[in-house]
């Protein structure tokens, strides 16, 4: 009798263990694109999904969804519906643990103190076999996330589940529990707290979007004396940091073996930039092997913008140096009603060029003037009408709201700075 009880408590334990499917937590400042990760601990006997994702658009806005290291890239797909649900299929994996996918979510301005829950409506996974159902013999234990909107002046702690600080983000004050964290800026800019952080032991440090790359991270300034940092997923790392006027500025010296050179043939490339470029290219270089430096061609003011309407440039692999080279994409009106004030714009990519995914219309600027003979002026009040970004299924097309007062004749103009309100051309 006591052997069958053994056995049958065995058989419980087993029955009760879940694949985990666990959303990322971020803090971020309104206006900041937060990246939050999907992840499942066990993916050895799955051989595809289906994910449901629902957010708040009234919170933050889907810029798109990147695979995550344990997803076949190729080969997944997604569709958001516009109204707060993206639908992801993953055809295959190529890891047994780790992120599926990357929801890109911009944080809406006035938004701050106001937060979208980031949750997991449905999940299915299928065996190799494809035939069975593994979410029916191994039930599924999921851990949503959220993105919290904080102002500046805000005092950060955690809410409920284990929460990361958004590159650039700055509060007031920061309290991180056992198991919360920063993550590293592509571009070296750390967190700001204008006051006191209050941490227990090692503040983890984790790798930026586009991974490590060998060079100088600024992770935090801050009044707080004598805080400890662990860089999480570097090769070798050194901790420092430098005061000034009170404010303590902490660096991390970061060392990656066998990291892909980024440089430009035209110039210096920031290291922002470097970061951005090095992420629309992951995929075609990682199915290169060797390549060891990108060569970019293109002038420094058009690759930014490039970058930012999600052009994918050329490519071209000569041993272990590849060339990426940019051409200036178009922009076209191709309709407008001056009632509606609804303009449709195309995105034509440069010569060879392509677009790799959604495109971001944040850099893309309309002016208009009620007068031919006058310059065209910055339109302020341009924002989104359906769908936030640009879509490839649209061959680059979408529908901009315009604030037309007095304007009758429009252009449109892809920049990487903002211009103020009554700049002219």
């Amino acid at each position: 009798m006591k052997k069958i009880l053994l056995l049958w408590a065995v058989s419980l334990s087993l029955a009760a263990s879940a694949r985990l499917v666990d959303v990322e937590t971020y803090v971020a400042n309104p206006g900041n694109m937060v990246s939050v990760g999907i992840s499942v601990d066990e993916l050895s006997d799955a051989g595809a999904a289906s994910l449901v994702i629902n957010y708040d658009p009234t919170i933050v806005a889907c810029l798109g969804v990147d695979a995550g290291g344990a997803t076949d890239e190729s080969k997944m797909t997604y569709a958001d519906t516009g109204a707060g649900q993206i639908v992801m299929v993953i055809p295959a994996f190529k890891a047994e643990s780790g992120v599926v996918a990357r929801i890109r979510l911009f944080v809406r301005e006035g938004t701050a103190g106001q937060f979208s829950d980031v949750t997991v409506a449905a999940a299915d996974f299928a065996a190799k076999d494809a035939v069975t159902d593994l979410s029916v013999s191994n039930p599924l234990k999921i851990r949503n996330g959220m993105v919290r909107s904080m102002a500046s002046d805000s005092a950060v702690a955690r809410l409920e589940e284990p929460l990361a600080v958004w590159p650039k983000t700055a509060v007031k004050e920061l309290a991180l529990s056992d198991g919360d964290s920063l993550m590293a800026s592509d571009d070296g800019f750390g967190v700001t707290v204008a006051g006191s952080v209050r941490a227990s032991g090692e503040i983890p440090v984790k790798a930026p979007l586009c991974g490590w790359q060998t060079g100088r991270y600024e992770i935090m300034s801050t009044p707080t004396p004598d805080l400890a940092f662990r860089i999480v997923g570097a090769d070798e790392t050194r901790v420092f940091s430098e005061s000034s006027g009170g404010v303590v500025v902490y660096y991390a010296d970061v060392k990656v073996e066998g990291a892909i050179e980024i440089v430009g043939e035209g110039g210096d490339i920031e290291k922002g930039l470097q970061a951005s470029i090095r992420d629309s290219l992951a995929g075609e270089l990682a199915s290169i092997p060797g390549v060891a430096k990108v060569i970019v061609k293109g002038d420094l003011a058009i690759i930014p913008v490039a970058v930012d309407l999600g052009i994918k440039p050329s490519l071209a692999v000569e041993g272990t140096q590849a060339v990426a080279e940019y051409s200036e994409p178009a922009l076209r009106i191709t309709a407008f009603d001056p009632k509606t004030g609804l303009v449709r714009i195309k995105v034509t990519p440069g010569k060879a060029n392509a677009i790799k995914s959604q495109i971001a219309t944040g850099c893309i600027h309309v002016y208009g003037t009620d007068d031919l003979h006058k310059k065209m002026r910055y339109i302020s009040g341009v924002s989104i009408d359906a769908s936030p970004y640009l879509d490839e299924k649209t061959k680059g097309e979408a529908n901009l709201t315009v604030a037309l007062g007095a304007n009758a004749f429009l252009k449109v103009k892809a920049e990487k700075e903002i211009k103020k309100e009554g700049d002219t051309e």
